[in-house]
This record gives structure tokens, sequence and C-alpha cells, in this order.
């Protein structure tokens, strides 16, 4: 497959899973900082679901983009839709495996829905990770569509780790793409018999600067949801953000290449090596 430069030629396919993290910056569709955000929550395994209302949003694209941070040795197991048995149960420990579904809808047999969505929630009980798309505006979108329609119990829904809502709006003209943007990344929490969603990140305008929680209130809510134990939260982000961005600043443009430059952050990390 011929790698795109720009978005504008998603059309062809359902996903180009050439695309990076970076060609997600690079649209705008999310900055440097809130890439080094999601990584972080990535590198602890977190379960997360983009959402979007229209086809053709990127929701499968950011997915695969944030799938790449998960650090090494992490199981991926992909999820077969209405075929799928959950066998894999009985072969994978839950500690080190991440589920992977393209889509939870009934648009396609190869995406999870009904009864088996219900199942996929009662793993992440036992510890597995899930990431998948969904289409939904906002996360209270997500929550009834998970609940109100496909009956997840409230607890099971605030398993989940993230929540990404992506928002598309027209081109200038017809024949232009749509513009995509990140606007909330949220965590959903069980509380009072009800769900309650935290905002880390959102902005109102698609050209505008995400806006933060004070680094407190951020930390708190990364070590209660996630066990992320950085104090210094913000300085973890901006080691990332930095990183990415030297990446882009160094040509680096394939999948490979920057999966590799990923594994190779890791591993500095466990040998105490320098890469940023």
């Amino acid at each position: 497959m011929v790698r795109p430069t720009w978005w504008a030629d998603w059309p062809s396919s359902r996903v180009d899973e050439n695309l990076t993290i970076l060609d997600v910056v690079n649209s705008q569709t999310v900055d440097f900082k809130l890439a080094g955000l999601l990584w972080l929550i990535m590198e602890h395994r977190a379960s997360v679901l983009v959402a979007a209302g229209p086809i053709w949003a990127g929701k499968t694209t950011i997915l695969h983009a944030l799938l790449d941070f998960l650090p090494p040795g992490i199981k991926r197991v992909a999820l077969r839709g209405y075929a799928e048995d959950f066998k894999f149960s009985n072969k994978y420990k839950p500690d080190n495996t991440y589920l992977v579904s393209e889509e939870i809808s009934n648009h396609s047999y190869e995406y999870l829905w009904g009864h088996q969505v219900v199942k996929a929630f009662e793993l992440l009980a036992e510890n597995y990770a899930l990431g998948s798309t969904i289409h939904a505006r906002n996360v209270r979108e997500v929550a009834y569509v998970l609940h109100g329609i496909l009956k997840v119990p409230l607890p099971l829904i605030a398993g989940l780790g993230v929540v990404v809502t992506l928002q598309a709006t027209n081109g200038r003209s017809y024949y232009d793409e749509p513009v995509r943007r990140v606007d909330t990344v949220s965590i959903i929490n069980f509380a009072d018999e009800g769900l309650v969603a935290q905002t880390l990140a959102a902005r109102q305008l698609t050209d505008d600067e995400f806006i933060f929680p004070s680094e407190k209130a951020l930390y708190n809510t990364l070590f209660n949801k996630f066990d992320i134990k950085y104090e210094n939260v913000f300085s973890e982000i901006a080691r990332r953000e930095t990183f990415l961005s030297g990446l882009a600043d160094k040509g680096i443009s394939t999948r490979e290449e920057v999966r590799q430059a990923i594994s190779d952050y890791y591993q500095s990390r466990f040998t105490g090596d320098s890469l940023g």
C-alpha cells in the first residue's frame, strides 16, 4: 500500500494502517502535548474507546496510532466480531493481554455487538484491556450506547480507561476533506450508583489549544485511575512530547520507524540510557 501524506486519501479504504501518531499530529487532530499524555496513559495498558458520530471521522486510525504506545511484551488479541467465542481467555493471561475490536456496532460482521460487548466488558473486570471505536458524539452518548442499548452494567463501563471523542466538520468546499479534531479526552468512574466523567483535556473550537487540569489534579486523577505515580506528571508528558516532536524533526515517518523508535524509548527507560 502506498503511504499517503494527507488524510484526504482515506476514502479509498476503511483505514490506512500506515498512518502514525506523527501523521495525526501533522493533521492537527491532536497536538504533541496531548499525544504525550495519551502515551503516558497507554504505557499503563489502559483500555481506550475512540468515539465519533460520523463515518470516516478517523476513529480507527487514531485507535491504531494509540496502540503503538503499548509497551513491548503486551499480547494483542484481535476480536473476531460475531464469530468471537472468547476462548482465548483460557490461553492468555489478562495482565499482559490487550484486546482489540475495530468497532462496537452492528454495521459489520467483524464488529462486536450485543452480548459480546457485555462479555468483553466482563473481561475488563478480570484485568484484560480493550481498545475499540464507537459511533457516539460525546462521552455521554458512549455511556448511553453501552448501557442504554447494549445493557452493559454501569460498574463494568467504568472499567474503561480513557474515552477519546473526535469531531469531523465539513471542509471549506464540497471537494475538501472533513476537518478532523479530537475535542475531549475523558475517563469514566463509578460513584453513587452512577457514572461520572472527568475531563483530562478539552478544547472548545477546532483550532483552540487543549486545556488541561492543574498538575496536582491531573496527578490525582491518573494515580487513582491508572496507578500512574509520576508526581511531576507534566514533566513526564513533556518528555514524551519532546521525543515525538524530535522524531518528526528527524524525518522519521513510516509506521515501522515510529514503532521501533517507541520500542527503543521503552528500552532506554529500562536500561537507564537517554534517548530524549
